[in-house]
Order: C-alpha cells, then sequence, then structure tokens
C-alpha cells in the first residue's frame, strides 16, 4: 500500500485548488489508507496516471474528496468509470462531492448524469474570495474549511 511519488506529486498540484492539501493528504488520507476510511483509485498506463479519486468513508460521511481526469483522457469515460468504483466502494450512489469554482462547469454533464445535486455554494471555503460547490450534502463547518476534511 505504499505511496507513489508520482501520485504525492498529482495530489501537491491540487494546491491552486486547497493551499493545504499536502497536510491534508499526509495527516488524512494515508493513515485511513490503513484504517480503512479511505481508498485512493488511481488509473494509469504503467507510466502516467490519467484518473483519481480519493474517497472517504466512515459512520458520519461517505464522500468523493477527490475526483481528476487527465485533459487528454476526458470524454472517453474515465470519470464515469471513477465514480462508478467511488460508488460501489462507499456503499452509496449520492456520496458527498466539492467542486472548485474554476472547474465547477467541467463536471456538470456528469454529476448531472449521476443525480449529484448540488447542495452548498461556500465562498471562502478553501481560499479567499473563491466558491467551493458542494454536491449531495454539506461541508462541516465545525473545525472551519481551512483544513481539508
Amino acid at each position: 500500500m505504499g505511496i507513489d511519488s508520482t501520485l504525492c506529486c498529482l495530489v501537491s498540484g491540487f494546491s491552486r485548488y486547497y493551499p493545504d492539501i499536502d497536510d491534508w493528504f499526509a495527516a488524512k488520507v494515508i493513515p485511513g489508507m490503513f484504517n480503512g476510511t479511505r481508498r485512493i483509485i488511481a488509473k494509469s498506463d504503467g507510466e502516467s496516471i490519467h484518473g483519481l479519486a480519493i474517497l472517504k468513508k466512515d459512520l458520519v460521511e461517505q464522500k468523493i474528496c477527490t475526483l481528476w481526469v487527465h485533459p487528454s483522457q476526458r470524454g472517453f469515460g474515465l470519470g464515469q468509470r471513477l465514480i462508478d468504483e467511488a460508488t460501489e466502494w462507499l456503499g452509496c450512489k449520492q456520496p458527498i462531492l466539492s467542486v472548485p469554482q474554476e472547474v465547477n462547469a467541467h463536471f456538470n454533464r456528469l454529476l448531472t448524469r449521476n443525480g449529484f445535486e448540488l447542495r452548498q455554494r461556500i465562498l471562502n471555503a478553501y481560499r479567499p474570495g473563491t466558491y467551493e460547490f458542494v454536491y449531495n450534502g454539506e461541508l462541516n463547518k465545525s473545525d472551519g474549511f481551512s483544513v481539508l476534511q
């Protein structure tokens, strides 16, 4: 269950949307993989990662924390395959998913096809002056939004 350096670099690249993502990954995802509350689905050709889903499943929440498909692979069903695998592992068809405003429009067709419903639009959730769009649930504000769930 080792964490590949390519995967870590890819996750670090999401810091433009989630500034604390490296800390979140180290503190939440890696330990969660060992206790069974987290799962990483990475689709690759053996050299490059083409799609990624990072999942959270506990007694309170079933969430797709990260969903990403490389731009060259979009439109070929990889996003759908990731959602299918994610919902199977999570044990629910409507998991929570949040999306930064800059890429929300790119997800519309996929999310609509899968019955995702916009439930929250949060200003300053992870970065000042930007919105996070939350589908199928709400983000817990108990600890603030600066730390990813």
